[in-house]
């Protein structure tokens, strides 16, 4: 069934951010959290430089069976735009104690 809009008139209000900040994400093999939760919260990027996938949730205790997403070796996530997540996240690794790279923008 396609989608449709009556109104002809929808406006789209972007928020730019205007901060970058870089959080350190350290996990290990015991779920914890990496990313506090924050309102002000524009975007996200994740980056795994690591040869070790790390399992992510927006819920706590995320399992290598039950996660959000895997952020495999060189992996990349970037959330999507226009404030659509501003609580925690949690990881754990599949082995050692691998750090991510991740930015929030607000």
């Amino acid at each position: 069934m396609p989608l449709t809009n009556p109104s002809s008139n929808v406006t789209v209000t972007d928020q730019l951010a205007s901060t970058s900040t870089r959080i350190t994400g350290a996990t290990s093999t015991t779920a914890a959290q990496i990313i506090p939760s924050n309102t002000s919260r524009l975007g996200l990027t994740i980056y795994n430089p690591t040869s070790i996938t790390v399992y992510i949730d927006t819920v706590a205790s995320p399992t290598a069976s039950q996660h959000q997403f895997p952020l495999s070796a060189k992996g990349f996530y970037e959330m999507p735009d226009n404030k659509i997540y501003t609580g925690a996240f949690y990881a754990i690794a599949a082995s050692g104690t691998p750090t991510l790279e991740i930015r929030e923008f607000t």
